[in-house]
């Protein structure tokens, strides 16, 4: 499912960028909230994505060596790479909480189209990374799990349901 609705965003934003590069260069004209909503569709996007990237393990990472290694290894690759994505999502919520209390303190309004207040499109860099880091959790679990008992808590590909 989450698939088809970061594929979604993605064609709206294709169709959104065509749209305001043929009013721009074509007739003068550009949509002045095309930035704003395509930039909201990139974060969603990006978020939305890499979450379900690490439910799936369809993230990018240098097969040439991982593959070589026994599954045992493998966990252990997988437990340091998923607390570096840990560390990352720790700073983007700690930051991204402060610059939306900043922008929500001092009553940011875009002023390129929409007119929103930015605290709300600053408000998925903290609530998409703490999604991102929840599944970073749970993937380590499954990894400990699995080097502990040989079996994974939840078994991912059975509750992925496309």
């Amino acid at each position: 499912m989450m698939r088809w609705v970061v594929g979604a965003l993605l064609v709206m934003m294709g169709i959104l960028v065509s749209y305001a590069v043929v009013m721009r260069y074509f007739f003068n004209n550009p949509p002045v909230w095309a930035f704003d909503l395509t930039s909201w569709f990139t974060g969603l996007s990006v978020f939305l994505g890499g979450g379900y990237a690490l439910l799936t393990n369809s993230h990018v990472r240098v097969d040439l060596f991982y593959e070589k290694f026994n599954e045992r290894n493998r966990h252990w690759i997988d437990i340091f790479g998923n607390l570096c994505v840990l560390l990352v999502v720790t700073i983007l919520v700690w930051k991204g909480s402060e610059q939306v209390i900043h922008n929500y303190k001092m009553n940011i309004i875009a002023m390129s189209g929409l007119n929103v207040h930015i605290w709300l499109k600053w408000l998925m860099v903290p609530l998409g990374s703490l999604l991102l880091g929840l599944q970073a959790i749970v993937n380590t679990g499954n990894h400990i799990s699995y080097l502990l008992t040989g079996q994974p808590i939840i078994d991912i590909e059975s509750e992925v349901v496309d």
